[in-house]
């Protein structure tokens, strides 16, 4: 919703303001699609599910149908659940008089915002028949309708004012509105929410819409539980458990019109990230509501992008964004993120360290943690564990060294960030066994060096380390095992002088301990 500071005590009459506007509102469909409708009305060689099938293809045009049909509905106080059950309703005629009345104007006239929410609508529809079809088979008509007009409200809002698009488009990409607090952007999402609940109700949408609202609303205590629940997606069997006490919980998570919910969310946060923690949460949850692994549930996810990618770039070639564009990139690729050119006069300043991406970085850590070990070699374990720290913790340079017990020495393993990455890795620092340098990394979880500690600390530490030492600060994080070194990790960002703050310095000896965790599973693999 709009981030606009809403004046004192005006929430309510903005709310009410917008309403009217909304139900006012004749949303509007292209020549093409109005001709395309109007022929296939007309043909006598199609049934009515044929003709329906052609009319999800254009969901604006369902979300006229729906609402002509749901003012009949309201009036016999019934619902209206399938696209077919409204077309009944109305009757060929009707229908026919109500598609030649919907607004027309050229795609190009539309505004971009407008179009790429619908975009959003027809890939969650996508995400439902690939995740929830066949676990709710006798269902899927009820589901793909409710789960194309969800979001259908939103449409409304956003072709009257695409700005509110492009403001929530911006600030989940990082960036905030200007002189807006988050306080206040939270107080303005809660009005959204009920004004679109209250339009959905205007309209008479179908009640799995009503339903998938009030989960957002009314029971967001519960849904938040079963998002922890997923969370742990390493333990199925603990997950069961804490459902099976929690009956409530589990009567909630097994509604079919949670489906929807589930189905959207994945699509609201792939038009952003694939990787990022709000795309997770909704493949987390699916995959406790359909009893399977996350793994699964993202292969699927990305199977059905990609159906419904070829499905609207046929229909729209070139018009919307698709999230299926951006499965090849790797996880950190951020191209709407352009680097700051910096004046060739500009002077040296030193470098702020890199943001954390805690989702990408959860995302590798779960990974090393993984039973049984999904690496085959030991180059692949430590090339996960170098782009949790380099990707997900913003850490520029960085390498991690193993105890060989056959040299009896610390080998540089894999690095990653340097110029001549080949020339440390196989670098020997020393035996960390029985040594004062061994006593002195075990002593810590986390060594801070910058030169004056190299100075003082002086024949203590290995020469090849002294030759390594950059010009900034780094920090030295021992993996330890039985009070015993197992392995080193370096980390630097050139220029920083200070390179880990308190999360960063938790997030680093966490992931060492993932490190340990995958090394010993990887030890005991068949």
């Amino acid at each position: 919703m709009s981030t606009a500071q809403p004046k004192p005590n005006g929430n309510k009459d903005l709310i009410g303001s917008l309403r009217e506007k909304l139900n006012a509102t004749a949303l509007p469909i292209t020549p093409a699609q109005r001709q395309d409708l109007l022929a296939q009305l007309n043909s006598d060689m199609l049934s009515l599910g044929e003709l329906t099938l052609h009319i999800m293809s254009v969901p604006v045009a369902a979300l006229h149908i729906c609402r002509a049909a749901g003012e009949a509905a309201r009036n016999r106080d019934v619902d209206i659940l399938t696209l077919e059950q409204a077309c009944n309703l109305l009757g060929t005629q009707r229908l026919a008089r109500l598609i030649e009345g919907i607004p027309v104007v050229d795609a190009e006239q539309l505004p971009a915002a407008y179009r790429q929410l619908i975009s959003i609508s027809e890939h969650a529809v996508s995400q439902a028949h690939g995740l929830f079809s066949q676990r709710i088979a006798r269902l899927w008509h009820e589901m793909s309708l409710a789960t194309l007009l969800f979001l259908s409200p939103l449409w409304a809002l956003t072709y009257l004012k695409p700005h509110i698009f492009e403001q929530w488009d911006a600030m989940n990409r990082g960036v905030l509105p200007a002189n807006v607090s988050k306080r206040q952007i939270a107080e303005t999402t809660a009005a959204g929410f009920t004004l679109i609940q209250q339009v959905a109700q205007d309209w008479w949408l179908p009640p799995w819409i009503l339903q998938g609202y009030r989960s957002m609303n009314s029971s967001r205590r519960i849904m938040v539980k079963a998002l922890h629940i997923a969370r742990n997606a390493n333990d199925p069997q603990d997950q069961q458990a804490r459902l099976d006490s929690d009956r409530e919980l589990y009567r909630w998570l097994t509604q079919p019109a949670n489906s929807l919910l589930m189905a959207t969310g994945i699509a609201l946060g792939a038009h952003h990230n694939w990787y990022a923690i709000h795309t997770l949460r909704w493949q987390q949850l699916s995959a406790l509501y359909l009893g399977c692994s996350v793994d699964q549930t993202q292969q699927i996810s990305h199977e059905s992008a990609v159906n419904s990618a070829r499905v609207q770039h046929q229909a729209s070639p070139g018009q919307n964004w698709l999230p299926a564009m951006s499965l090849p990139w790797p996880a950190d690729y951020a191209p709407t993120q352009e680097p700051t050119a910096k004046p060739a006069s500009a002077p040296a300043s030193p470098t702020p360290a890199a943001p954390i991406r805690p989702e990408r970085w959860r995302q590798l850590c779960l990974t090393l943690n993984a039973q049984p070990t999904p690496f085959n070699t030991l180059s692949e374990l430590l090339e996960c564990a170098l782009k949790a720290m380099h990707d997900g913790l913003g850490l520029q340079q960085c390498w991690i060294a193993l105890f060989n017990g056959k040299a009896q020495q610390l080998l540089v393993g894999a690095a990653l960030g340097f110029a001549s990455e080949q020339k440390i890795v196989g670098t020997r620092l020393g035996n960390p066994r029985g040594s004062s340098w061994g006593n002195w990394l075990a002593s810590d979880t986390c060594h801070h060096l910058d030169n004056a500690e190299l100075t003082r600390l002086g024949p203590l530490l290995p020469g090849a380390l002294r030759s390594m030492a950059p010009d900034s600060a780094f920090e030295l994080v021992p993996i330890l095992h039985n009070h015993q070194v197992l392995g080193l990790l370096f980390a630097c960002n050139p220029g920083n002088q200070r390179l880990l703050d308190q999360q960063r310095q938790k997030a680093m000896m966490k992931t060492a301990n993932c490190i340990l965790n995958a090394l010993l599973n990887f030890k005991q693999r068949a």
